[in-house]
């Protein structure tokens, strides 16, 4: 459960360093924490074999500061840095545009400290005084403000997901538990978790309610009931855990795995049928009296009560009220990609751009993994990277390439991922680009312009230069910022035209086309590629995130680049 709290409390010591101008120490935790966030094993079980160092980026000092945290649950040189900045940082941070340097600038001029003081600056017309903060960016910032306000702390799917791992897995070891699943928005896979549902069968509920508030990392009981409790894990979020009856157990995965929509059409169907559907069970009518045991006829599994209605069984990814009941009753359900569908992987980066590993080590891993093929996509910018391509490195980055492709047995496309600029164009001219397999489109800055410049802005890159892939199309990042303003239906159809893949980049803060945005897209005709945006080995191991996205918007193999026969891929990407 460690792993990503720590990778958090990093990236805030970076900030608040970056925010003293201390230099190199900053990237060197950002460095520690995206290793960690990604780490697929307990970081626990590291330390306690004595092998934090061996975690790219974490040196001598940071290890001692990790061993701090899971001895102690805290970091003295964190609290003391807390008291040093004066501000709170953490929170200042969540609002949208409001990066260290402007934190730092504003508490400079205006004294602010906190988002209150933010707010109050912004409405009294101060922060228009400060060079820089003109009336977009204040409004910008109010509307984050806003956000921050109004909704409650989400978490991301892949911060959620070691936790929901190590919950089940303690409780499938326990006796007292017969059976146990997650359900909730998580179990729909969806991007971001505000809590996290559970549901057990048992004998002893009085003893698996025991073992469930005392958890190791629960701070604090909110409810504890014969069948229903509530707890608040130490990073905040709250884990709820009911214990149904063995028959009851289908059904009330039904019910708490939602979503609502889905649940209400499933009810009306169920009646049109003359039964009654619940959480205890699918029941028959019998006219107005009360529902009795002795009316029940399935709620065992989720597959015997969809059966018993004539459906074919609904994968939880799809619950939304989005024509799947009307699909399953004609048994024409989309078969859904899985995990061994993929055949290989776009978008990573290598040390010849922001990347800790080599195109060889990174190509090495991929064939590790059983893929066929991976695409390089470094970084040919003018952002403030220490060494991103230009048109110079570009020629012996293609021969770094070529030398790759003769040391191991798998596909390697040569590419970059190039900015589109705020007026459509790329860095990089048409021939030179075309010399590229795969041209990996994307936007990292000016991301505040309104809707009609921005659509243009996408529309006329995708219409005008040789791109394969539209990367991180909605330029989302949980809890950083929100999804940009895009006119998402004029580029699906400018992408289906121009022959773009959207991508699904899979980076764990980003899942980004998320599902909605992926029926949307397959919807309007387009295809999608799968991309892990990977600046390290570990960050190939995020394709699952994409898959559970790809399953949300309804895709198929046919829908998706990576599972295409290599063939099909280098003749798609042909321009």
């Amino acid at each position: 459960m460690k792993n990503l709290e720590i990778a958090q409390l990093l990236y805030h010591i970076a900030d608040m360093l970056e925010l003293q101008e201390v230099p190199f120490k900053p990237q060197a935790y950002r460095n520690a924490a995206r290793s960690i966030e990604t780490l697929a094993e307990d970081i626990k079980a590291v330390a306690e074999k004595g092998e934090l160092n061996k975690i790219h980026g974490v040196g001598e000092h940071i290890a001692e500061k990790i061993k701090e945290i899971l001895d102690t649950g805290k970091l003295l040189y964190y609290e003391k840095l807390k008291k040093e900045v004066g501000m709170d940082l953490e929170q200042l941070l969540r609002i949208p545009s409001l990066g260290p340097k402007r934190v730092k600038l504003l508490n400079k001029e205006l004294g602010i400290k906190d988002v209150a003081g933010l707010e109050k600056a912004i409405k009294s017309g101060k922060l228009r005084t400060i060079r820089g903060f003109g009336e977009e960016l204040e409004q910008t910032l109010l509307r984050g403000i806003e956000l921050l306000k109004s909704h409650p702390h989400r978490f991301p799917y892949a911060q959620a997901l070691p936790i929901v791992n190590e919950i089940l897995s303690i409780f499938k070891k326990s006796e007292t538990v017969q059976q146990i699943e997650i359900a909730g928005s998580f179990r729909r896979g969806k991007e971001t978790v505000g809590d996290l549902d559970f549901l057990a069968v048992s004998k002893t509920p009085e003893k698996v309610m025991q073992l469930f508030t005392s958890l190791p990392d629960v701070k604090e009981v909110l409810a504890k009931g014969a069948t229903k409790s509530a707890v608040r894990l130490g990073n905040g979020l709250q884990m709820d855990l009911r214990v149904v009856k063995e028959k009851e157990f289908g059904s009330a995965l039904l019910y708490f795995i939602g979503n609502k929509e889905h649940n209400i059409e499933l009810r009306k169907l169920a009646l049109s049928k003359g039964y009654t559907l619940s959480e205890y069970g699918l029941f028959k009518l019998k006219g107005k009296k009360k529902i009795k045991d002795k009316n029940w006829v399935a709620g065992r599994t989720e597959e015997e009560v969809y059966k018993k209605l004539g459906m074919e069984h609904i994968p939880p990814e799809i619950r939304g009220n989005r024509g799947e009941i009307e699909a399953a009753l004609k048994h024409q359900l989309p078969k859904l990609i899985t995990n061994s569908d993929l055949k290989g992987l776009f978008h990573n980066h290598s040390t010849w751009s922001d990347g800790d590993n080599s195109l060889l080590e990174m190509a090495q891993r991929a064939e590790e993994m059983g893929f066929k093929f991976i695409s390089f996509n470094d970084h040919y910018s003018r952002l403030g990277l220490l060494d991103p391509l230009t048109e110079k490195r570009l020629s012996g980055y293609l021969k770094e390439i070529e030398k790759v492709r003769k040391k191991v047995g798998i596909r390697v496309f040569s590419g970059i991922e190039i900015d589109i600029q705020k007026d459509g164009s790329l860095l990089l001219a048409r021939n030179k680009l075309k010399e590229l397999d795969i041209v990996l489109a994307s936007m990292h800055t000016s991301l505040e312009m309104p809707e009609p410049e921005m659509t243009k802005r996408v529309c006329s890159a995708l219409e005008n230069y040789p791109i394969n892939i539209f990367g991180h199309p909605t330029c989302i990042r949980f809890g950083e910022r929100e999804s940009i303003a895009l006119n998402l239906e004029k580029v699906f159809e400018t992408a289906k035209r121009n022959k773009v893949f959207m991508e699904i980049n899979t980076a764990p803060n980003r899942m980004d086309l998320n599902g909605t945005k992926v029926h949307a897209a397959l919807r309007a005709g387009c295809k999608v590629a799968i991309g892990t945006d990977a600046h390290r080995l570990s960050g190939l191991e995020t394709y699952p995130l994409g898959i559970l996205c790809a399953r949300r918007g309804w895709a198929e193999k046919k829908d998706v680049v990576n599972c295409w026969e290599l063939k099909k891929v280098e003749k798609e990407l042909e321009r």
